[in-house]
């Protein structure tokens, strides 16, 4: 498993790029944050509604930001990979050895990973049906707001963490 994760994580083509262009760092970070904004902005405002912040809202008008939070992710996932895979553009190190003795990339992996879990117990639970023509004023079920709470939870931990990398290498 480890030579082929040391294999698959080196892309040359990325680090050529990042290396050969000095704004491509920058620019994949400021797209990074970007992606950020509309994660957050998308499936936060979403998750304060189930836990009853702006009840005058229906739940449906703000589920509509949602799409905006899956293309935000997208991005971070895009930028990621160029992070990852174009690192020894920036230090010399293999991007293996970073994902294995940088524990706040670790952490921020696990984040990630559990929000994904976490998004699935959302729909799993039938928590989505259960919210999705909440009206306006309406409390959205208990499971609801604690599925919600773990995200907020576990997408700020992706941030928190995400700042802390440079500090692990």
């Amino acid at each position: 498993m480890e030579s082929f994760l040391r294999y698959w994580l080196v892309w040359p083509a990325v680090e050529h790029f990042n290396a050969s262009h000095s704004w491509a760092w920058a620019f994949a970070e400021t797209f990074h944050f970007f992606g950020i904004i509309l994660l957050i902005g998308g499936v936060g405002a979403f998750d304060l509604r189930i836990l009853g912040v702006a009840k005058g809202l229906p739940v449906a008008a703000v589920r509509r930001l949602l799409p905006w939070g899956v293309f935000g992710f997208s991005l971070c996932v895009a930028t990621g990979l160029q992070f990852v895979t174009g690192f020894r553009a920036n230090l010399p190190m293999h991007p293996y050895v970073v994902i294995t003795t940088d524990i706040w990339l670790q952490w921020k992996l696990l984040f990630i990973l559990l929000a994904g879990l976490n998004l699935a117990a959302f729909y799993a639970t039938g928590m989505s049906r259960a919210v999705e023509n909440l009206p306006a004023g309406t409390d959205a079920p208990a499971l609801a707001k604690v599925i919600a709470g773990a995200s907020l939870f576990l997408w700020l931990g992706v941030i928190y963490f995400g700042r802390l990398i440079p500090e692990g290498l």
